[in-house]
This record gives structure tokens, sequence and C-alpha cells, in this order.
């Protein structure tokens, strides 16, 4: 049994053989065009098809000796792209038979100081994971499993050279061999997230979920260009709600920060309007309609086509994501930024899909941030140093 860099050895041989056996041919065909972005003929479908009859075989038919390993035969035959395509069970997690790997991160600089000796990653710790007396997991160095799940997101091939885009050196894992503690993908993500909790309250260790961001992969530019800062003076207290955004990478946070900005001015607007009976969404689309006019929303749905469709389609499961109507526009952006505004804030239990849960729902309210950023920018013009 190993752990760390070693952590897949404890990947059980007929649970390999059983999860390779459900490889099927069309979805690493499919993968592999739409990772490419390139149409193939028949003759090369064919290929890629006997590549996956290959690894089935060959894992159904090797004989490991007690000191050698199943997974590590058996990955000889397999290509970059397989890994890709069959262990990604998300787009931070590694899977494979009774093994389960996932990207977290350090909370804080204590918990990283408790487990990283030096000040260079010199050599990393871990924490042995154990329920009922048994080992089944361990959090602390990547396996060989997961460089090769994501190693596209470690490194970037331009023209020959090879690029590191992230350091791999400096990333953690968590690592779960025994998949009988949960049922289902859903109880999966809760055990990981007890698992955290466990470790904050009885060992004082902050770990947080991570994700691979694919900006860093992206080529860096040296950028020179010139400011030309206004003459106009903006209030600071609303100013420093807008510029926390920056201070985070949580979607969460960023689209109540810009939401903040709003509701700032909520007292001022109450006074202006003079509102017998104020509610927060009545005040929201008065400093809305206030701030931003029709045209002005339209023409930056119409900057990106893309844009405008996320925002004027309905959705069938998120019953916050009011869509964008076409008379009355600003009312309805006002009226979409309170409700996700409130399934952000409220955490009282409700149905399913009511209220967005962290971790959950970050890629949804990730592309809701444009929207409220553009408007928290139109009301800190409009209203900062305003005339009651």
């Amino acid at each position: 049994m190993g752990s760390g860099l070693y952590g897949h050895r404890n990947i059980e041989d007929e649970r390999l053989k059983e999860w390779i056996k459900t490889w099927k041919a069309e979805n690493y065909i499919h993968f592999f065009s739409n990772y490419y972005g390139v149409g193939m003929n028949a003759e090369f479908k064919d290929s890629l098809a006997k590549q996956v009859e290959l690894v089935i075989q060959e894992s159904s038919s090797i004989t490991v000796s007690k000191d050698r390993y199943l997974f590590d035969e058996v990955m000889k035959y397999m290509t970059p792209e397989m890994f890709y395509c069959y262990f990604r069970y998300d787009s931070s997690t590694a899977y494979c038979g009774n093994y389960y790997e996932v990207l977290i991160e350090f909370a804080d600089e204590l918990t990283k100081k408790k487990l990283i000796k030096g000040y260079d990653y010199v050599q990393t710790g871990g924490i042995i994971l154990e329920k009922n007396g048994e080992v089944i997991g361990h959090i602390g160095q990547m396996s060989d499993l997961f460089w090769h799940t994501f190693y596209d997101q470690y490194i970037v091939e331009d023209y020959g050279a090879i690029e590191h885009a992230r350091n791999n050196g400096k990333d953690i894992t968590l690592q779960i061999w025994n998949d009988k503690v949960f049922k289902n993908t859903e109880q999966f993500y809760k055990f990981i997230e007890q698992i955290l909790f466990e470790c904050n309250v009885n060992l004082g260790f902050g770990f947080k979920m991570s994700r691979f961001e694919n900006e860093s992969k992206l080529k860096g530019h040296t950028s020179n260009t010139k400011l030309c800062l206004s003459n106009i003076e903006l209030e600071e207290t609303p100013l420093r709600y807008f510029n926390f955004a920056n201070y985070t990478k949580i979607p969460r946070h960023k689209y109540l920060a810009y939401y903040q900005v709003i509701e700032f001015f909520f007292t001022r607007a109450v006074r202006k309007a003079r509102f017998p009976q104020p509610n927060e969404l009545l005040i929201v689309k008065y400093i809305a309609t206030n701030s931003i006019t029709e045209l002005e929303v339209v023409t930056w749905l119409d900057d990106i086509k893309s844009r405008g469709k996320h925002y004027s389609k309905p959705s069938e499961k998120y019953p916050a994501l009011f869509p964008l109507e076409a008379t009355e526009i600003v009312e309805s952006v006002a009226k979409r930024i309170y409700l996700i505004r409130c399934s952000l804030v409220h955490s009282k239990e409700a149905p399913n899909d009511v209220n967005f849960i962290p971790n959950l729902n970050d890629e949804i309210i990730d592309k809701e941030i444009s929207l409220i950023k553009y408007v928290a920018e139109k009301v800190l013009y409009k209203w900062s140093n305003a005339p009651e």
C-alpha cells in the first residue's frame, strides 16, 4: 500500500480490470475529435478503437507478481488522451476503479507550514485518513496517476518547446481508495467536504477544494499601455467594495462584493424615491433604472453574442436565473441580480437548486459576474457624490 506519489497503487486489480472493460471506444473517438478539433475518417476512427481494445485485452490477460502492480503494467499501453478521456471524474478529480483523487489547496499559510518542510517545497508531509480502523486515503503529494490525468494542465507544448503552466510540486491532493464509504457522486462530494471539515476542527488544518484555471495555460504577453485617469471623484466606501472583488477568486464572493456597491446606495435611493413601503427588489430596480439605459444594456449584450443567449434563455433548473426580457430589460436585469443575490446569501433549507451552494454552483455564478460588475460600475459612477 502506498500514498502520495504512489497512492494509485491502492487500486484493486479486479476493480481495475472491471472498470477498463466499461470503456467504450466511441467515447474515446468523440473525445479525441473534440479535444483536437479535427475531423477524422473511418480508418483513423478504427485505429483509435483498436487502441482501446488493446488496453482492454491487456488488462484482462496480464498476470503480475507480488512486487509489481497491474496499473503500472497496463499504463504502458495507454495514450495520454485515454487518461484525459476516461480518468477525469470531473475537472479536478482523477478516478480509476476504487480510487479517487481530488485537487485541494491550503486554506492558510499556517497549514502549509505544518506540512511543507523548508521554504521552497523541499519535502511534503501528509495526513493519513482512517475510518473504522482502516486506512482509506491520504492528503499530501499528488500521485503519478493524477499527474498523467491532468498532464495538459501542467505542461504546454509550444512549437516543440515544453513550458510549465503550473508547478505540480506545489499542488496537493486528497486520495480516497475505499469507495465503500460513499454510494454515489452526491455522497462522494459530501464525504470530501466532511473530511475537510474534520481536518479543520480536529487537527487545526485548513484545506479547500481547488480547481484548474484554463487561463494559466494562456501564453503571457508583455503589455505596455496607457491609462488616462478621469476627473470623476468616486466615493471611497463603494469603491472599496468594487475593488474587493479582485481580492478573491471565489465567484460567490466576487458577486456579493459587486452587489454591495449597489446596496451601499440603498438609503440614499429610498430618500430620493420617497417609497411609502420600500422592499429590496424595488430599491434595486430604482437604482438600476436611474443608472443605466435600455440601449446601454442591449449594446452590452450584443458585444458578445453568446452573452446575450446566456442571459435571455430561461433556466429550467435554477429559478434565480431570471431571463432578461426584451421589454423592460433594465428591470429584468435588476430582478436577476436580486434573485441571484438572495440565492447566495440565504442558506435556509430549501428545495434543490433554489439556493446556490458553495463549491457546487461556482461555474454558474462565474458566468453571472460580468453582468453585475457592469451594473455596479454604472451605479458607482452615477450615484457617487450625487446630490439627494
